[in-house]
């Protein structure tokens, strides 16, 4: 599942893969120019969930007590 994650993150052109030729296998990410300007953006979104972090728990708690959480 990663894989296919990496991969589409590499086909559109948000990071970078380079294999390097030792044993054990080694391979590195990295963000391109065009990936890193996702990074304001994350930001954010990680402001925003720390913002509602207490709203976010209480209202999975409930779906998790009534049995309505969706999982994917």
């Amino acid at each position: 599942m990663l894989n296919i994650q990496l991969n589409e993150l590499e086909a559109h052109e948000l990071v970078t893969k380079v294999i390097f030729p030792v044993l054990p296998p080694k391979v590195e990410y990295s963000l391109t120019d065009f990936g890193k300007t996702l990074i304001p953006v994350i930001a954010t979104l990680g402001k925003w969930g720390d913002d509602n972090d207490e709203r976010l728990r209480l209202a999975i708690l409930k779906s998790l007590e009534t049995g309505q959480m969706t999982t994917y």
